[in-house]
């Protein structure tokens, strides 16, 4: 049945076997599901077994395997549907068929193969040129190859004769085809490391000329790793804007692309005219005429004129805070004519001036103070109340029309030696009723911070005072706020005792709000609400779904209510004036892009600052990406630096990079030309206490014998820190011919010291300038000073909340403490190329710098030694401060948090001035004359001498809150 072909066994037309004789009983008894015959034709094996015939494609078969008996042998079928035997064969018929269908297959593959060859060469063609590619394989290019691949090698099976390895090519093709699959991007990583090697040696001389310094090997990376996607993280002082510059000139220097097809994108209108600048010089006028370099609102602004014909008219509210808030403001004003908007404004400020949480959500006293300075508790009578449920009584106590004084003394006597007159919280002057609001639960629990035993010997006592002079008590309860029932509950309780209410009229409130000067902040929280509404280009379905997800529900919804009818009046105000906003912009462009009414020339877009994006800029970047499968994205940015959130931007973008914009590169720029390395180490520390931020490691150029960050603590008898600062700065400089740059900055611009001239005229050799962090970002200096690093309202960091309500239309709030405030403090670090003076001058040291010094910073510190600060031993969060006693001008030591901790306590019996503070081995020390008294074994206080009936005793400084005593020389 076989016919010899050279040393090949070529099958006949059809090759079979049979069992036979004694062999087919036997078999057929033993082993019924083995095959009894088989044969081979064109492209099929027939196997016959007792349950019938059964056909296998020869593409199916995988091997065979011969087993040969003392009498009979058989013949296993291996195939990607399981095992079959053709069994009881005489052995040279059993040899003879499995040559013969190894013949059959190995003709079957090579008919097979022969019409794909040449698919699969091209494939190989392509593969090949991995090894030197000439340009970067970005994914999209790759998935090209990859789709060609996978094509070119689907219509075989995973197996093949091993009889065709040896001299087909066809075969040898269709491995290195499944083998590039088997790790395409392993394959493809090799290919663009070879070609960054490569391409950084054919470019050196255009990266050594590009710029006024030869580029560094990471900006040359930065450069060539060409991806459809490209982030490049970037230190500060790293040289970025190079990077872009480089980037555009060795794209048209490479032909990748045309000048023309180039846009380049800045945030502020100096930051684009310096990267044109910069970009002209490297690729000439005649290239740099092609080239488009632009903010973001020019772009959407060019993009609104192409598609509509007509460029818009811009709102002056765009480009000028008050305006805005002027045109706001006399919104306002119009729709308090509406009855319906103006018992909303109402409800407003008298039960949503502030966020609001419960005492028992806080753990301290001073954590719960932070929170009422914080957001300044006051009534719209005008007076500061120590909890947010007292200032809503209050409210409703004035829009009443109910006359009441707060905290004013008990008719009664009621002072003690050791207790004061006491104070009720409200006395209704014309009812002659007392309020008392009592900081308790349903089930009769005090805050965390409270003693519950001793709150309640308070609550009885208030009672038995008032029953005792026969005079009114109402109370209140704060679980009656948390049933949302305080006020009614309130009002009912009014009734009782005959007390009238009579609401007064709603222009008389806004009339004393406006005096008061509340209605500013109210309305920039609504400008800064609708900026961000608008950037964020949110639907109301969207920021009604936020509101609901909101701890507080009713106060969002509160909002939105005063909020939305504000809105429509400011957008029906530019549409009758057919004029738009910077966000108007953005948005009408995205969809002129994206409904196509806009086709974009740009197949390469570079982005300067990307840190600073924000949702409406980033999705119009994607539309402007999506409008073509090739055109290309290079950002550069430093998410340490993204410092503008209350802008818009959102940091989240930069860190989800790969999410927004798709599969990407990330190259980082480390090296930092600008600062010294005992100023980016520090910085870098300081930064990264923060997890979130995107890690990299910088390395300075600049090296420093000694610390570069200098920290100033004012002293009791408040040196200059600033002159002091100045004096070193130009000690340190004295070696140096130039006059050194000296950058003063500060939180706020009110931080500007008010003798600049004078510190000019004094430091003549120093170049001296002011300005807030803000403003600095981008600017450098050999020295900064950082101003004004106190804890407080107005310190660094600030301890002025955001409303929450900007949660509804900003990023997610970060987990971080002052994630936003720690990177304007590194901003503020990294613009000295020498040295900086962080000056704590007029107050207790900030968080900031009570961390570099506490957590051993690469840091010196000067003026009084920073462990002369001292915490209240009644709130904790507060800090001890000395003050003199109006009526015999001695000196006590009071809060920081005064009026809510009223926590006093006594100077050093020794000097008479000094602050004790905790030492060592039971005593406290004097931080001013060095002397040292008993400590308290009970608490933190300290023993101080006192005369009771029996004579002279020691008692904690801490009393009445602790009653430790002892004999004076026990």
């Amino acid at each position: 049945m076989l016919k010899p072909m050279g040393h090949h066994l070529i099958p006949a037309p059809r090759a079979q076997v049979r069992r036979t004789g004694i062999a087919a009983f036997i078999f057929a008894f033993l082993r019924p599901r083995d095959a009894k015959a088989a044969s081979v034709g064109a492209g099929i094996l027939t196997l016959t077994r007792a349950d019938g015939a059964l056909e296998v494609p020869l593409e199916e078969i995988e091997g065979t395997e011969l087993a040969a008996g003392w009498f009979w042998s058989s013949l296993q079928i291996r195939s990607s549907s399981g095992r079959i035997t053709v069994s009881g064969l005489s052995k040279p018929d059993a040899w003879a068929f499995d040559v013969a269908l190894g013949s059959a297959r190995v003709a079957w593959w090579r008919r097979t193969l022969a019409p794909h060859s040449e698919k699969l060469r091209s494939v190989c063609d392509r593969l090949a040129q991995l090894a030197d590619p000439s340009r970067y394989v970005a994914r999209s290019v790759f998935a090209d190859l990859e789709r060609a691949a996978q094509e070119a090698v689907a219509p075989f099976p995973t197996r093949w004769p091993t009889e065709l390895l040896a001299d087909t090519p066809e075969i040898r093709l269709l491995n290195a085809t499944r083998d590039f699959l088997g790790n395409a991007e392993a394959h493809r990583r090799q290919a663009n490391e070879a070609f960054v090697v490569g391409e950084l040696a054919r470019s050196k001389g255009f990266f050594d000329r590009v710029e006024k310094n030869p580029l560094t090997g990471e900006q040359r990376r930065a450069v060539v790793v060409d991806e459809d996607r490209n982030l490049v993280v970037a230190a500060a002082g790293s040289g970025k804007t190079a990077v872009i510059v480089a980037k555009a000139g060795w794209l048209i220097r490479k032909r990748y692309r045309h000048p023309s097809e180039l846009l380049l994108l800045a945030f502020t209108k100096d930051a684009r005219q310096e990267m044109e600048e910069r970009v002209r010089r490297c690729i000439g006028d005649e290239a740099g005429d092609q080239l488009t370099v632009r903010t973001f609102h020019s772009l959407g602004m060019s993009i609104i004129g192409e598609a509509e014909g007509r460029r818009p008219t811009l709102a002056k509210v765009a480009e000028d805070n008050k305006a805005l808030f002027d045109l706001l403001k006399g919104i306002v004003a119009d729709l308090m004519a509406d009855p319906k908007f103006s018992q909303v404004m109402l409800g407003w400020f008298k039960e949503h001036f502030a966020p609001y949480r419960s005492e028992h959500e806080f753990q301290t006293q001073g954590e719960y103070w932070d929170y009422v300075q914080t957001h300044e508790i006051r009534s719209l009578q005008g007076e500061k109340l120590k909890s947010y449920e007292e200032c809503e009584i209050a409210n409703f106590l004035y829009l009443n029309g109910v006359p009441y004084t707060y905290e004013a003394p008990y008719e009664h006597e009621t002072a003690t030696r050791e207790k004061r007159q006491y104070q009720p919280d409200f006395h209704l002057t014309e009812a002659g009723i007392y309020i008392e609001h009592f900081a308790l639960t349903a089930s009769g629990s005090t805050p965390p911070f409270i003693d519950e035993e001793t709150y309640l010997e308070s609550m009885a006592w208030k009672r038995r005072i008032h029953a005792e002079h026969g005079t009114v008590l109402i109370e209140t309860f704060s679980h009656e706020k948390a049933a949302g029932r305080l006020t009614a509950n309130l009002e009912a309780k009014l009734a009782e005792y005959g007390v009238d209410l009579c609401p007064i009229p709603a222009d008389e409130v806004f009339a004393v709000l406006e005096q008061q000067g509340r209605m500013d902040p109210f309305t920039r929280l609504v400008g800064t609400f609708l900026q961000h509404h608008k950037g964020a280009q949110l639907t109301a379905g969207e920021i009604a779904r936020r509101a609901a997800q909101t701890p507080n529900r009713l106060r969002a919804q509160a909002f939105m209510d005063v909020f939305q009818p504000i809105f429509e009046r400011y957008q029906a105000s530019l549409n009758r004036r057919r004029q738009i906003d910077f966000h108007d912009m953005i948005g009408k462009a995205t969809e002129h892009v994206e409904s196509g009414r806009y086709r974009s020339p740009f197949g390469y877009i570079l982005v300067d600052e990307f840190q600073d994006i924000s949702p409406g800029k980033a999705r119009l970047l994607k539309a402007l990406l999506d409008t073509s499968g090739t055109t290309r994205l290079f950002a550069v940015g430093d998410d340490w630096q993204a410092v503008f959130r209350f802008a818009g931007s959102d940091i989240a973008i930069m860190r989800g990079f790969r999410d927004y914009f798709g599969a990407s590169a990330r190259v980082d720029l480390e090296t930092t030309f600008r600062c010294a390395d005992r100023i980016a180490d520090p910085a870098t520390k300081f930064v990264l206490h923060n997890p979130a931020q995107i890690r990299k490691r910088v390395a300075a150029v600049r090296r420093a014998d000694g610390p570069c960050v200098h920290i100033g603590l004012a002293g009791e008898d408040s040196p200059d820190l600033l002159g002091e600062s100045l004096k070193r700065i130009a000690a340190d400089a004295a070696n140096g011919s130039e006059s050194p740059s000296v950058l003063l900055l500060g939180r706020y611009r009110h931080a500007r010291p008010n003798n600049m001239a004078r510190l000019e005229r004094e430091h003549a050799n120093l170049r001296l300038a002011y300005m807030t962090v803000h403003r600095a970002k981008g600017l450098e200096a050999d020295y900064v000073v950082v101003l004004g690093l106190c804890s407080g309202k107005y310190g660094f960091p600030t301890e002025i909340a955001d409303d929450p309500l900007l949660n509804l239309v900003l990023a997610a709030p970060e987990g971080h403490p002052n994630a936003e405030e720690r990177r304007l403090f590194y901003v503020a670090l990294t613009r000295a190329r020498r040295g900086v003076f962080l000056l704590a001058d007029g107050g207790a040291p900030s968080a900031f710098i009570t961390e570099m010094i506490n957590d051993r910073y690469d840091v010196t510190v000067f003026g009084r030694p920073p462990e002369r600060d001292v915490a209240c031993p009644t709130c904790r969060t507060g800090r001890l401060q000395r003050r003199t006693n109006v009526r015999n001008q001695g000196t006590f030591y009071g809060c920081s948090h005064y009026p809510y901790c009223e926590h006093t306590q006594s100077p050093c019996p020794h000097c008479g001035i000094g602050l004790l503070a905790a030492g060592t081995a039971g005593t406290h020390r004097c931080r001013d004359c060095g002397q040292s008294v008993a400590a308290c074994p009970m608490c933190d206080g300290w023993l101080k001498p006192r005369t009771g009936r029996f004579g002279p005793f020691l008692g904690c400084s801490n009393y009445p809150r602790c009653d430790y005593t002892r004999g004076e020389h026990t």
